[in-house]
């Protein structure tokens, strides 16, 4: 026995005390605390302490290790680590005794689960074994769903597989089923990226006829698995009729073509390509492009994949008919890509070359909610300039700065992009027509701006070069709210910049006693002093003296 081994099984005695005086002499107690010695001795694989410990002749009859107590828990420590010289001893009925024999179906054959687990074929074999483990307490590799085979497809352990799956070794009635359970097995291999599992799970001679693994089942989720892993190799396999059966081969159009829409957002171009081949994946069955509102194009769009993109809206690849629209949905696709600021993929979508004429991507779709998008939060400037570009967008589909009350503006206010909110009204870059006005809805992109204490696009927004002597912001709108804004933050700059006839215009400037001095009442309050020293200074806040 190993060092070590001694070690654990005297911490294990010193805590459980199963040595008991009799009649003056000790004796082991080695039932002693659910026979965790025993458990003990297992797991280290030291199989003559487990032998002494279940020997009535060594520890007594009452006290001797019994191998089938807490549902065989020994068996399964010695299992789980590939001890199979400890668990033949814990079946045998010459050693353990016929009543306390470990059992090696109980617990829905959870021993044999731990060792499929973990790979330990000749453990598997000789849980399996009635001449081993007794024809009424041999481990079924069918309990529980065909547990057992689901955790060593996932591993890998391909000769487990076929062991668990052979009715000479698992027994006619007790074999896995490889189709159990929406061929839950072959979801778990094909998400691993194990072809040879694979193969073996739909191989009719293998597994048998009628419990092959079947590749179509709940929505050919084993397809949709492998796909977002990029693993092409078995992709083809599950597609392949030859290999998967003709009426159990995945379908890539299943679940509006889900598979295609997972590995488009992962960026597998390979995979989405194979996944469109009718000559891979049948020509009723390929994915569709176009499906869900072209749901794999944005998948792909916001992600950055231009390549996926780009192979998506082609019809060579993708199919005339099944061809992804980049203007479905309202120009999702572009919007999700302007947000991230994807200006490449953004160009390919609305390229009439490449998305075709009649689907591009609309910059001017739903109030040109991409340049919104783009506008704001990282305030992607050259993905803008690209949405309001005549001849990138269309002439008809550019992008509108001055739509929806000029949002966009407003989106880059508050962030504080002053390059961006320079560009969204500058009409040789938006469009004399379409830039942005920065006096929309009460001047609301100026009042953002103030509240975020933004005073460079303050002074932009209200600059009569720069947003245009009709479309300037004025600060006094909406009883002077910017003003309110900025003062209740306690931006001193800003607040200072809305009342400076110089900057704001004389007519337009902030009055620090609108709606009743609100202004002052919102600093007083937060206890901002010096913005309220600045709205009663009659030089900075222009009232009398």
């Amino acid at each position: 026995m190993a060092k070590g081994g001694r070690a654990d099984l005297l911490a294990v005695c010193l805590v459980s005390k199963p040595i008991v005086q009799l009649n003056g002499a000790l004796q082991l107690r080695a039932n002693q605390n659910e026979n965790k010695l025993l458990y003990v001795a297992a797991k280290e694989g030291h199989a003559d302490v487990c032998k002494l410990l279940m020997d009535p002749e060594v520890t007594g009859i009452e006290f001797r290790a019994q191998a089938n107590s807490s549902d065989s828990w020994a068996l399964w420590a010695a299992a789980n680590e590939g001890h199979a010289d400890v668990c033949k001893m814990l079946m045998d009925p010459e050693v353990a005794g016929l009543e306390y024999r470990a059992r090696a179906n109980t617990s829905d054959s959870w021993v044999l689960w731990a060792a499929a687990k973990d790979g330990h074929a000749d453990v598997c074999k000789l849980l399996m074994d009635p001449a081993v483990a007794g024809i009424e307490f041999r481990a079924r590799a069918n309990s529980r769903d065909s547990w057992a085979l689901s955790a060593a497809t996932k591993a890998g352990h391909a000769d487990v597989c076929k062991l668990l799956m052979d009715p000479e070794v698992a027994g006619i009635e007790f074999r896995a089923r490889a189709n159990t359970f929406d061929s839950k097995a072959l979801w778990a291999a094909a998400k691993a990226g194990h072809a040879d599992v694979c193969k073996l799970l739909m191989d009719p001679e293998v597994t048998g006829i009628e419990f092959r693994a079947q590749a179509n089942s709940n929505d050919s989720s084993a397809l949709w698995a492998t796909a977002k892993e990029g693993h092409a190799d078995v992709c083809k396999l599950l597609m392949d009729p030859a290999v998967a059966g003709i009426e159990f081969r995945a379908r890539a159009n299943s679940s509006d073509s889900r598979a295609l829409v997972a590995a488009a957002k992962e960026g597998h171009a390979d995979v989405c390509k194979m996944l469109m081949d009718p000559a891979v994946a049948g020509i009723e069955f390929r994915a569709r492009a176009n499906s869900s509102d072209s749901r794999a194009l944005v998948a792909a769009a916001k992600e950055g994949h231009a390549d996926v993109c780009k192979m998506l809206m082609d019809p060579a690849v993708a199919g005339i008919e099944f061809r992804a629209r980049a203007n479905s949905s309202d120009s999702r696709a572009l919007v999700a890509a302007a947000k991230e600021g994807h200006a490449d993929v953004c160009k390919l979508l609305m390229d009439p070359a490449v998305a075709g004429l009649k689907y591009r991507a609309r910059a001017s779709h739903i109030n040109s909610r991409a340049l919104g998008a783009a506008a704001a939060n990282a305030g992607h400037a050259d993905v803008c300039k690209l949405l309001m570009d005549p001849e990138v967008a269309g002439l008809k589909y550019r992008a509108r700065a001055n739509a929806s009350d000029s949002w966009a503006l407003w989106e880059a206010a508050k962030e504080g992009h002053t390059d961006v909110c320079k560009m969204l009204m500058d009409p040789a870059v938006a469009g004399l027509k379409y830039r942005a006005r920065a006096n929309h809805i009460n001047s609301r992109a100026l009042w953002a701006a103030a509240k975020e204490g933004h005073a460079d696009v303050c002074k932009l927004l209200m600059d009569p070069v720069v947003a245009g002597l009709e479309f300037r912001a004025r600060p006094n709108s909406n009883d002077s709210r910017a003003l309110w804004a900025a003062a209740k933050a306690g931006h001193a700059d800003v607040c200072k910049l809305l009342m400076d006839p110089a900057v704001a215009g004389l007519e337009f400037r902030a009055r620090a006693n609108s709606n009743n001095s609100r202004a002052l009442w919102a600093a007083a309050k937060a206890g901002h002093a010096d913005v309220c020293n600045l709205l009663m200074d009659p030089e900075a806040a222009g009232l009398p003296p």
